[in-house]
């Protein structure tokens, strides 16, 4: 009988082992992720109190469907894929994700705060965004990655299925980790940061194979160019993004141009349902705030100074979830604040004329490039005569008989305060734009 009952609990062993290898395999990466995490990982308080204890796979996955049959009822009325406690993804504000990721009404004890990269990367504490909830609710004037765009445009690809919900196309929830982590209302040190994404083109159905981005060799910035440039921190000139650390050359920040332009390429069409079109090509290979080098002088701020080659990640002006304002723009760019929202980018036609006060992206730019305020305080700030007119600014300046194209008065400024109507920005500054044989972006 004793060896009846050997034979069997090996047997019972044995299947165990069969049935259940991917949850031996993640075991040590799911530990040490923000979820997983046995200090402060997930906690939903009605399982808690029950005694699961905190990290566990049961606040988010309930295997029989429900607990107790209740709390709560899966939306649909029939079990959630992959046995979750909520519906996978609904809509871009509801979904799985959302019943804890949201600082009112979390089923997370205590709520849970994700701040901004603004905040977490830029050091700027005052911005009062606090969660991944109210960073995709962002509508017009603001803007936030469209969920069901990324859901469509990953379904089939890198093993992705129509079932996975599109904030897997960034995140791998097994194996995420806080940045910072358990400190969510304090911007990330060099001592205290985390690693939260995921290359979507890495993507495995083996969440062990399919480890986070940046924390490695080879996945920095400095490992994509040596020519990287960090802005600064907020209301700094001598720390930098992203951990308010002295060091500028991009070894302590995830290579975001690859991550970015696995799906933000020369290759991918992707359409925005918020736009009414398709996205544009990004190349970053080849143009001036990537890998190419400016076709003529720049005359730019500080850290970046007037050598040309210096290259940007996506992150130093886009927000990762949503922005208060338009295309992702950080509010918080290079050290300051930007003075005005942006909320009027025109079309991409660009062919009807725009006044002078409505250069809204002007603001971004004036976060790294000198305006006619940097040249002469007399001068307004957010106007652009001396790069683009005057040769003192160290840029050739545009031949007159371009006048046309930017100012439908007809006639070039007389000085950096005159009154003429002009282009918005972004009709000339884009991804992949140029002008008189000249990158403009």
């Amino acid at each position: 009988m004793h060896n009846r009952k050997s034979k069997l609990l090996m047997v019972l062993a044995a299947m165990i082992l069969f049935l259940c290898p991917v949850y031996l395999a993640i075991a040590g990466t799911y530990r040490n992720s923000a979820h997983g995490n046995t200090t402060y990982g997930v906690n939903r308080t009605s399982i808690s109190s029950m005694g699961y204890s905190r990290g566990n796979c049961t606040h988010c996955h309930e295997p029989h469907a429900s607990i107790n049959g209740s709390e709560p009822a899966p939306a649909s009325g029939s079990p959630s894929n992959f046995a979750l406690f909520y519906d996978n993804y609904i809509s871009q504000t509801d979904g799985i994700c959302y019943q804890c990721h949201t600082d009112t009404g979390s089923y997370q004890s205590g709520g849970l705060v994700n701040r901004s990269y603004s905040f977490r990367a830029g050091g700027w504490t005052s911005d009062t965004l606090n969660d991944i909830l109210e960073a995709f609710s962002f509508t017009s004037p603001g803007s936030s990655h469209n969920l069901d765009d990324i859901k469509t445009f990953i379904a089939g690809k890198w093993n992705y299925t129509t079932d996975d919900n599109p904030c897997l196309a960034c995140h791998n929830p097994h194996a995420a980790t806080g940045d910072p982590a358990n400190q969510p209302n304090s911007p990330k040190t060099s001592s205290n940061r985390g690693y939260p994404i995921s290359r979507p083109s890495q993507h495995s159905r083996d969440n062990n194979a399919w480890g986070v981005w940046g924390d490695g060799a080879g996945e920095k910035m400095s490992d994509y160019t040596a020519n990287y440039q960090a802005p600064y921190r907020f209301n700094s000139t001598s720390t930098y993004e992203p951990d308010g650390s002295t060091t500028q050359d991009g070894s302590n920040l995830t290579d975001m141009v690859s991550f970015c332009t696995d799906c933000h390429n020369t290759t991918n069409t992707i359409y925005s349902t918020t736009l009414g079109r398709n996205l544009r090509s990004i190349d970053w290979a080849n143009e001036k705030h990537g890998l190419a080098d400016g076709t003529t002088a720049v005359s730019t701020d500080n850290p970046y100074g007037s050598v040309i080659g210096k290259v940007l990640a996506c992150t130093d002006c886009h927000e990762p979830h949503g922005s208060p304002n338009q295309v992702l723009l950080r509010p918080e760019v290079n050290g300051d604040i930007l003075t005005g929202n942006i909320t009027t980018i025109t079309s991409s036609d660009c062919t009807a004329p725009y006044s002078d006060n409505n250069k809204e992206i002007g603001y971004l730019c004036q976060r790294c490039h000198k305006d006619d305020y940097d040249f002469n305080t007399s001068c307004q700030k957010n106007r652009w005569y001396y790069v683009h007119h005057s040769s003192t600014s160290g840029d050739p300046p545009y031949s007159a008989w371009r006048c046309w194209s930017c100012h439908y008065s007809g006639g070039g400024p007389p000085s950096c305060n005159a009154s003429v109507t002009a282009n918005n920005c972004n009709c000339c500054h884009y991804h992949g734009s140029s002008a008189d044989g000249r990158k403009t972006f």
